[in-house]
């Protein structure tokens, strides 16, 4: 995609504000992340979708010029949309709480965090951004019980596998009436960060005696077909993103009045889990009503424990970990990338103030 300047533009002509100093933007399918960062390292990239900690490195190293958000490690910027597994409560045996809650015992946050992303981020303590504005809402979830284990509790796990008929088999995969238990995960492929976090995972799962594999899709077919037809048992993604200074807008992508039948198309990509249990009803009724408080509302931190003990008890999603995004920022030609130092806004580029990052923008040397 091509941008060109609009020289006539009446925000320049009323004096609002001038004209930005670049005349065109070129958009690129840059390819995977080491078509990313030759680009970038060979100065034929200005800013560069997310990239791993030690690619970044590389990058730094053949190109001093490039920054991040941060001058030294972790160098990314936390990202308000947090990890998590997505399920399909339709699909057997992961329609059953109890199963989806073996799962979660099974995952080890810890080692998402040191293998997957390098360090660059935190386990998630419950669905939402750990933002400070998020600390009354999460602080009302954790001390009602419901904060997520940083660490795995595999035994935990197995036994509520076990408590529903399996058997571990001598393969090391548990069975039930000839059949092993067993689950793909899809993930989109255009991301280190996805495709890692899942590989973590279906080892953590296969340790435990759960036929786990990855199904990568392209990232097309991921969103347009996989998240919101259903078509998964389980997937990687952060569907509960929203929420930065409140909870209803991620607590509210997961109440009844948004599911369909699998095959047809989750409205805004909510409830894709389709999760529509006697839990849900309740969960959802105390976020419609919700729904209804002003920012600020003292009460509302006490719904949120009221509502989160169905999402604790019932799991239609796992939350993993905190997301990090490290963008490259080339300063060869233009300067004004937004940092930690200059935090004039947010460095993701693809959300609705690019105009800002574009008007902050100015030629390098002058």
């Amino acid at each position: 995609a091509v941008w060109d300047r609009d020289d006539d533009w009446w925000g320049a002509k009323t004096g609002f504000i001038d004209l930005p100093v670049p005349k065109r933007l070129i958009w690129l399918e840059s390819g995977g992340e080491e078509s990313r960062a030759q680009l970038m390292a060979t100065n034929q990239l200005d800013a560069s979708q997310n990239v791993s900690v030690g690619t970044f490195e590389a990058i730094k190293a053949q190109n001093p010029a490039v920054i991040s958000w941060h001058d030294g490690y972790p160098y990314a910027a936390a990202d308000p949309c947090a990890r998590q597994l997505e399920i399909n409560t339709t699909i057997a045996p992961w329609d059953d709480p109890d199963m989806r809650r073996a799962v979660n015992h099974i995952i080890d946050r810890t080692q998402i965090v040191n293998v997957a992303v390098e360090g660059a981020t935190v386990p998630s303590r419950t669905m939402f951004v750990q933002y400070g504005s998020m600390a009354p809402f999460i602080d009302a979830a954790v001390s009602n019980g419901y904060e997520l284990s940083p660490t795995a509790d595999v035994a935990a796990g197995q036994a509520l596998i076990e408590a529903e008929g399996y058997a571990m088999g001598s393969d090391g995969i548990y069975e039930k009436d000839g059949n092993d238990l067993e689950v793909k995960i899809h993930v989109n492929s255009a991301s280190t960060e996805y495709t890692r976090t899942i590989d973590v995972i279906v080892e953590q799962l296969n340790r435990a005696g759960i036929k786990a594999s990855s199904v990568p899709v392209e990232n097309g077919v991921f969103w347009g077909e996989v998240l919101p037809f259903g078509a998964y048992e389980m997937s990687y993604s952060w569907l509960s993103c929203g929420s930065v200074n409140e909870p209803w807008a991620s607590m509210g992508r997961y109440t009844v009045k948004d599911v369909v039948p699998v095959g047809e198309r989750s409205p805004s990509f909510n409830n894709t889990a389709r999760w529509d249990s006697e839990a849900a009803q309740k969960y959802s009724a105390i976020v419609d009503e919700m729904a209804s408080r002003p920012l600020g509302d003292p009460e509302v931190p006490g719904m949120v424990a009221d509502a989160y003990q169905y999402l604790h008890e019932e799991m239609p999603f796992i939350p993993l970990v905190q997301s990090a995004k490290l963008l490259p920022f080339n300063t060869t030609y233009w300067t004004g990338w937004p940092s930690s130092e200059n935090y004039y806004n947010h460095p993701y580029f693809w959300w609705n103030h690019t105009h800002q990052i574009i008007h902050n923008l100015e030629k390098a040397g002058g």
